[in-house]
């Protein structure tokens, strides 16, 4: 007997779980109901252009400091 409550206590942790989740996700979609949808090139453009970004500052630096590898920690010499 002990087993068939635990097993309904689980359930209706799990339930109310579930609908406390979902309430959530009603407010936020009223909250941000008024946003434009969002055009996921957006993301991927501005992805690509730090990308780029980073690439040209790595590669200034590494001219700038000609003897340093970020492999090999510097030179043995």
């Amino acid at each position: 007997m002990t087993v068939v409550w635990i097993v309904i206590g689980v359930v209706v942790v799990i339930a109310a779980l579930l609908v406390v989740l979902e309430v959530q996700n009603v407010r936020r979609r009223r909250a941000l109901a008024h946003l434009e949808p969002v055009d996921p090139r957006v993301g991927e453009r501005a992805m690509s252009e730090a990308s780029a970004a980073h690439a040209v500052i790595e590669g200034q630096a590494k001219s700038a400091h000609p003897g340093i590898s970020g492999a090999g920690g510097g030179p043995l010499a």
